[in-house]
């Protein structure tokens, strides 16, 4: 059961929380990492991690998501609100994200990281 929680992003009263949150019960820097790139997620599908068409589907928007990215079908997860930004600027984003989502906490960036990464793609 322990493995099965481990890459499953859930709600604990509303507030997204990191699977390792489960093993340890504490809120770690990581764990934050992992919650921003779920809200990443969000802006950029217009979609919520609570979304009837996942549950239904017996999904979740973190497993759509990477299963779009592992396909090359990132467009088909984009919100239609952000057809007027740039397509590869959109695309940048989601990285972010995916890397924020690492399973293992030691694998995903510090949020200084993130804020440098997100930064860099506003300067380009």
């Amino acid at each position: 059961m322990r493995y099965i929680i481990m890459h499953v992003c859930s709600l604990i009263g509303g507030v997204v929380v990191a699977s390792e949150y489960f093993e340890t019960g504490r809120a770690t820097t990581k764990g934050d990492v992992y919650s921003y790139g779920v809200v990443l997620l969000e802006l950029l599908t217009g979609k919520r991690p609570t979304d009837e068409s996942f549950l239904e589907n017996g999904t979740r928007l973190v497993t759509w998501v990477k299963e779009t990215m592992e396909e090359k079908r990132e467009e088909h997860a984009v919100d239609g609100a952000l057809a007027s930004f740039p397509a590869e600027e959109v695309k940048f984003v989601f990285t972010v994200a995916e890397k924020c989502l690492e399973s293992d906490p030691r694998d995903r960036p510090t949020m200084v990281q993130v804020a440098k990464m997100l930064e860099q793609a506003k300067l380009a």
